[in-house]
């Protein structure tokens, strides 16, 4: 009985031994390491955002993480196959780019209204995989561009109220006829759609429906911000037109008719006024844009 007993044990202490050993593995095999779950924990604390998207992971300190400084980078380093990093309006500088050297997967990468400058750019020129660039507000200037027209993979630029000037657009432009560079804030400058996958789960946040009876109701133009995504849908038992609202003179841009029933998901800024009309283009509300991802619901008559 007593060796059966020891037999057993050793048995159990076998499948313990496996056990740990697989799941070492597979939290490598995902970087899922100890250095990268705690480098996790305080991008966290730092007020970010991580998640897991596919094979890889998204970082965004846009909105709650604005403290963000360049030594705090350091913890973005750490977590391989970061796919999506949102650094915008942060405290960041130039200096601080030089922790994103490694991010070899990197694909979309947010610089809006930081103290990024060319030095700091010319830390990306490892980024093979680099295919969205936005550095609205920042220092850059035409001297960046040299940089960026390195980047094999990238295809889309946004520069406005940046030092970037038309003749250096107009140089890279000529280098890389495919690549979408925008120095306006005009939204018809963006796709219509985010890439597919980009958010695969409706946003918790939803904005606010204001109802209206007229155009007077409706404010006059957009403003500008961050870029974002909306889910627009539609609960309604009719056929509505989704409206973008314009700057400067505020005209009205069709990119829609949604069915009931109907979602879309939507690339848009914050600040922006999306007006919804029903097919006699009489309006029946609209929404302004948050600094988020988030959902705008249409609601029915029961509402």
């Amino acid at each position: 009985m007593k060796h059966r007993t020891w037999l057993s044990a050793v048995s159990v202490s076998k499948t313990l031994v496996w056990l740990l050993a697989f799941t070492v593995w597979c939290s490598t095999a995902h970087g899922e390491t100890d250095e990268a779950q705690s480098a996790i924990q305080a991008i966290k604390r730092l007020g970010g955002k991580v998640r897991r998207q596919g094979q890889a992971w998204e970082v965004d300190f846009h909105l709650r993480g604005r403290g963000l400084t360049d030594d705090d980078l350091v913890h973005v380093a750490k977590i391989p196959s970061v796919g999506y990093l949102n650094l915008s309006r942060t405290k960041i500088t130039g200096d601080g780019l030089r922790h994103l050297r490694q991010l070899t997967t990197l694909r979309r990468l947010h610089l809006e209204q930081t103290e990024v400058d060319d030095r700091g750019i010319a830390e990306l020129v490892g980024l093979r995989n680099l295919e969205y660039l936005n550095v609205y507000g920042t220092q850059v200037t035409d001297q960046s561009l040299d940089v960026l027209a390195q980047l094999p993979e990238l295809q889309r630029l946004y520069v406005w109220q940046t030092a970037v000037t038309a003749d250096g657009v107009a140089k890279l432009q000529k280098r890389r006829p495919r690549m979408k560079i925008v120095r306006g804030t005009d939204l018809s400058s963006l796709p219509s759609t985010f890439p597919k996958g980009e958010q695969a789960k409706p946003p918790k946040l939803s904005l606010e429906w204001v109802g209206v009876s007229g155009r007077a109701e409706v404010p006059a133009r957009s403003e500008n911000g961050i870029n974002v995504q909306v889910w627009f849908e539609n609960q309604s038992a009719e056929t509505v037109k989704l409206y973008w609202i314009g700057y400067g003179a505020g005209d009205l841009k069709l990119y829609a008719e949604l069915a009931p029933g109907a979602k879309r998901q939507q690339n848009s800024y914050s600040r922006n006024v999306w007006l919804i009309t029903n097919q006699a283009e009489q309006p029946l509300g609209y929404f302004v844009v948050a600094e988020d991802h988030a959902r705008a619901v249409v609601p029915g008559d029961e509402q």
